[in-house]
């Protein structure tokens, strides 16, 4: 979880105790502590966590006999697992986006290279198979209109989820424009978030690979 945000990281472990306390509780009755408000995480818009991985952690924190109290007392060991920022140690869960977030412009960059980005995946009604892709088009202007070339058609395997899919098209679209100042489109709001937050982590939190 290296790669996440700090709330995130804390949800994924608040998930992982209740887990492995399981075969220890045996149903009675369990309240965790936590120092994020793991909830509010869940219900934010943008996140680094596939939607896979949010719904297995509600499942998770959902259940009956477990009541999760948020925890103001800082744990020491915390600091030596991940060193905090003032700014991280007092913010609101809901609403926190570290500062690589607030680089995201809606204009694009003069001059550079316009490039346009999706991915999909969607299973056959017919014959029950999943189809996954992603492309790449490259937009020129001519005159007073946009010409359009696509740059790449990826066919992905049947197993990729529609935001794998985005991130694969945003990667390819990052190779592609290697070298040249580039604005790039993108509709994933979980794509755009984890391109900005996890590349700004390489070199940096000793993150060498994404």
């Amino acid at each position: 979880m290296k790669g996440h945000y700090p709330c995130e990281q804390a949800l994924a472990a608040a998930a992982f105790a209740v887990q492995k306390s399981a075969t220890i509780v045996m149903g009675s009755p369990l309240t965790l502590y936590v120092e994020h408000a793991v909830f509010a995480i869940l219900q934010k818009n943008k996140s680094t966590l596939t939607t896979q991985r949010v719904s297995g952690y509600k499942v998770i924190l959902s259940i009956s006999s477990l009541q999760v109290v948020r925890c103001h007392t800082v744990n020491p060991a915390t600091f030596f697992a991940h060193p905090v920022s003032e700014d991280e140690q007092v913010h609101d869960c809901a609403t926190y986006t570290p500062e690589e977030e607030n680089e995201i412009r809606e204009d694009p960059i003069p001059g550079s290279m316009l490039l346009f980005v999706d991915g999909s995946s969607f299973i056959d009604q017919e014959t029950g198979i999943r189809h996954s892709g992603a492309a790449v088009v490259r937009a020129e202007q001519q005159g007073s209109s946009d010409t359009l070339h696509i740059v790449s058609q990826i066919p992905l395997p049947s197993h990729f989820s529609a935001q794998a899919a985005e991130l694969v098209a945003m990667i390819e679209a990052l190779q592609h424009a290697e070298g040249l100042e580039v604005t790039i489109y993108s509709d994933s709001a979980y794509a755009t978030t984890t391109i900005h937050y996890k590349y700004s982590l390489v070199g940096k939190e000793g993150v060498s690979q994404i």
